[in-house]
């Protein structure tokens, strides 16, 4: 009998990849800014990525 994934986990799954996709975004936006010390789109987009990590850590704790 196959494995086959419910649709929660290809849900599930297409928010992580999102999540991680935003996050990848993020970071590369930033390393950017940072080489051509454009820091004022630098200011901006740390408190982004601060508040979207701060999101999924409190999604995690919520399921601990």
């Amino acid at each position: 009998m196959p494995n086959r994934s419910s649709a929660y986990d290809k849900e599930r799954l297409n928010h992580i990849n999102f999540l991680m996709d935003t996050i990848a975004d993020s970071s590369n936006i930033i390393y950017e800014c940072l080489v051509d010390r454009e820091f004022e789109p630098l200011k901006k987009e740390i408190p982004n990525l601060i508040s979207l990590l701060t999101e999924i850590q409190n999604s995690v704790e919520d399921e601990i």
